[in-house]
């Protein structure tokens, strides 16, 4: 395995095939209420309230802004998520820099990284980052990074 860096930024998008994987599990749901032998009117409240759920979805995501993710130390596990502004006026990027730590643990896979961070206030924050969400060279170093962090631990 190749080295990994000390320190390493990632360009965090909003995923696609995240928002399709959602709307994907919306449809059957829909279908399963559909098929279901249950009195029109329950059939009909479920699927309005679904719908609902579904543009829920659409807002979400159209929504989400870029965020930057910085690794400031890995031997401390020091990490900041910053939004990265498009002119939206979502705010200045240093009024919103959070200082993060890593939480203990990570879902790793070749197409998709679901990271847990812990606020200083202990709450925590979770990015589901699939394989179109970063460049593939970052998501192959984010990957190694965690990965890299799980071996250090089970040395220690």
């Amino acid at each position: 395995m190749s080295p990994v860096p000390n320190s390493a930024e990632f360009q965090l998008r909003p995923s696609f095939n995240y928002l399709c994987a959602r709307l994907g599990l919306a449809i059957a749901a829909a279908a399963l209420i559909a098929l279901l032998p249950l009195l029109i009117w329950a059939k009909v409240a479920a699927l309005l309230g679904l719908g609902l759920a579904v543009l829920w979805l659409l807002v979400d995501y159209r929504g989400q802004c870029a965020e930057l993710l910085i690794l400031l130390d890995a031997s401390e596990d020091r990490w900041r998520l910053l939004p990265v502004s498009e002119g939206r006026g979502r705010g200045s990027q240093q009024s919103e820099a959070e200082e993060l730590r890593m939480a203990a643990t990570q879902f790793v896979t070749g197409y998709l990284v679901i990271a847990y961070f812990k606020r200083p206030q202990r709450q925590t924050i979770v990015r589901v980052l699939p394989r179109d969400s970063l460049s593939t060279p970052q998501h192959r170093l984010l990957r190694k990074l965690l990965i890299q962090r799980v071996a250090n631990r089970s040395r220690t």
